[in-house]
């Protein structure tokens, strides 16, 4: 059962990325998408049973021809993947893109028919974390497919495109799902690599999928930045291979691997990490993901939010057993404290939405990278439960703003007034998406509580770095959803028309927001503490779920309580609010809402503060948030933010040598 299951997981999108590609008419590609998205949650289920029946940890052994089949075709595709690549920089004429491929290529093949690596027997390895990343890519990634269908009709039609590339942009949506499967379940270090390598040619495409000039631009960008990974990723391999003797990623990310501090093993986790760095878009690489945002929102959504860019942070965590307590494990803290804090600050300063949904998305990665460098139990509890809420609360937010810019034509912030009358729907998701992030009881707050619980006695300048981070959140996050939520003068209002494919996306993962919180504590007990316990790292404290939320619980209070949350009391007040706010705006009378007056005419825009001055000329009442441009204004912070990441990068490598 558990090798058809790894087939289905693997394959079954790469089947129908062709069927895609092949069958061009609209209905019948609909109908595939729908389809494989169905298939692939019961995947996500059948994987989580197996799971829990196989006492936690699933071990998939191939033999004899399956296994020389499947190291050649890894290794045939891996050889087309960079010939591919190396075409792509002949055509760009980036000579960067081909000299990076080749120094990948040169030690890929040096490596693997001259030092002839020990070969694996047990392929895959599928474990708690393994789990999570697999209901996230299988569940998230097909709804967000689903989204894509009436999403890209519509984008296109923008475009004035007079023929249709969906079959070209699902083709690669669903290959990249089929190797982010691949790579989150291979024990195989080098096929995680290729799976890797996969994602990095799948986000270009994407990126690059309007064919504009700008979008070529931030595609070449976003490909040159993870081909610097892909290369510390080969060099890291090789240097761990030559102290453990072995490609298994359950012996390299051990606790047993501590024992080889004093060899050139930490270099080699340091490269890895580094790989990690430059997929999870940590300063001073986070220039490619912003750009991403120029590609459709299915895009931002899949790749640059709830998927990709956990790869790099599932890598991360992955290791942490074998760097835990170390200077390199430090360092690590602190490369993704201060992405936290420089993320978090630079958002503040941003009016476009995607632009604030992109920094955000930084910014939680790399408060991810820093739990993981915290390696307590507490942290990296807070490290797994960030991956979870982030991505279901981050992919619903890029939905909605693509919704919003395809209803109102912008995705500036401050055209967002009074879109609670004119999109009621999109509107209330996505004030409940944002507060998701923000306030309690939803699942990321609670997971920035607990990273400072880990902080406190672990690294002071970590736990500055997260308080600060974490005040800078709470001002652009607030100041969006002021503007959300601003009343309209306009007195009716609009039921907005969606696409079934966009509101049933958008419903499902709200509803996931709100049930990934509520049971946070039946998640946490199921998924991350038995996760936490094969990691085997000892620790002072720890997280346990009771009272329908999470407390830590002390050995230095003698098992006592240092602080927790009772989520689903909270819960009740927040579902309260939720319902009675719609209530009691639909019954607001006409007569009790009075419009400025304006020095002449006012119009009948969806805000109600447009005028006719004389002349006939309409003129508009400028009110806007402040955006505080000259302190953290992106052409203020970057440079010098990119210079201390990179000094903090330098000095991490130049302890570990």
């Amino acid at each position: 059962m558990e090798p058809k299951l790894l087939a289905v997981a693997i394959l079954l999108p790469a089947v129908s990325a062709v069927l895609c590609y092949l069958f061009r008419k609209a209905p019948i590609r609909n109908v595939i998408v729908v389809v494989t998205a169905l298939i692939m949650f019961a995947v996500a289920g059948g994987f989580f049973k197996l799971l829990f029946d196989n006492g936690g940890k699933i071990t998939i052994e191939l033999h004899d021809f399956a296994a020389m089949a499947t190291e050649l075709a890894i290794k045939i595709l891996d050889l087309l993947l960079f010939i591919y690549i190396m075409y792509i920089g002949v055509k760009l004429k980036k000579p960067l893109i081909v000299g990076l491929t080749f120094l990948q290529l040169i030690p890929v093949l040096i490596f693997e028919f001259i030092v002839r690596p020990h070969e694996l027997e047990q392929a895959f390895v599928i474990d708690y974390l393994s789990l999570i990343l697999i209901l996230l890519v299988s569940i998230i990634g097909p709804i967000i497919t689903i989204f894509a269908i009436g999403y890209m009709k519509e984008h296109e039609h923008h475009l004035h495109l007079k023929k249709s590339r969906q079959h070209r942009f699902f083709l690669i949506l669903f290959v990249f799902l089929g190797a982010m499967n691949g790579l989150v379940m291979t024990n195989n270090i080098m096929w995680l690599y290729f799976f890797w390598e996969v994602t990095t040619l799948c986000s270009f495409l994407l990126i690059s999928h309007d064919g504009n000039e700008q979008s070529i631009k931030n595609a070449t960008r976003a490909l040159i930045i993870n081909m610097v990974g892909g290369v510390a990723f080969i060099l890291g391999i090789i240097a761990i291979y030559q102290v453990k003797n072995t490609l298994a990623i359950d012996k390299i990310a051990s606790v047993e691997s501590l024992a080889d501090v004093g060899t050139i093993l930490p270099l080699g986790l340091g490269l890895l990490c580094f790989a990690g760095f430059t997929k999870s878009a940590q300063f001073p690489f986070q220039s490619w993901l912003l750009g991403a945002m120029v590609a459709p929102t299915p895009v931002s959504a899949m790749l640059h939010s709830s998927t990709m860019v956990k790869a790099g942070v599932y890598l991360i965590v992955r290791l942490a057993p074998a760097y835990y307590g170390t200077n390199l494990a430090k360092l690590i803290a602190v490369v993704g404290g201060f992405t936290f804090v420089a993320g978090s600050a630079i958002a503040i300063s941003q009016s476009n939405g995607k632009r604030v949904l992109a920094y955000s998305t930084i910014a939680n990665l790399g408060l991810i990278v820093c739990c993981a460098g915290l390696g307590n139990p507490v942290a990296l509890g807070a490290a797994i439960l960030l991956i979870i809420f982030h991505a279901v609360s981050k992919g619903l937010l890029f939905l909605c703003v693509g919704t919003i810019e395809q209803g109102i034509g912008s995705r500036d912030i401050e055209d967002m007034q009074g879109l609670m009358k004119r999109m009621p729907f999109t509107a209330v998701i996505t004030v409940i998406g944002m507060i998701s992030m923000l306030l309690p009881p939803f699942g990321v707050l609670i997971s920035k509580w607990l990273t400072i619980e880990a902080a406190v006695d672990k690294s002071p300048i970590v736990l500055i770095l997260v308080v600060l981070g974490s005040a800078f959140t709470v001002v652009f996050w607030a100041k969006w959803i002021g503007i959300v939520l601003t009343m309209s003068y306009k007195a009716k209002m609009v039921g907005e028309k969606l696409s079934i494919s966009i509101r049933s996306a958008l419903s499902i993962l709200f509803v996931g927001v709100l049930a990934c919180s509520i049971g946070i504590a039946p998640l946490y007990n199921n998924l991350i503490l038995p996760q936490l316990q094969m990691f085997q790292i000892g620790g002072n404290s720890v997280i346990l779920g009771i009272n329908g939320g999470l407390d830590i619980k002390s050995a230095w209070l003698n098992g006592g309580t240092m602080g927790g949350f009772g989520i689903v009391y909270f819960f009740i007040v927040v579902l309260l609010v939720m319902f009675l706010v719609p209530v009691f705006m639909r019954r607001a009378k006409p007569e009790t809402m009075k419009t400025p007056y304006l020095c002449g005419e006012n119009t009948t825009d969806t805000r109600g503060i447009d005028f006719m001055s004389p002349g006939d000329k309409i003129d508009q009442v400028i009110v806007h948030n402040y955006y505080l441009e000259g302190f953290f204004g992106e052409k203020n912070l970057t440079l010098w933010v990119n210079l201390i990441a990179g000094a903090i990068i330098l000095i991490m490598f130049g302890v570990v040598i």
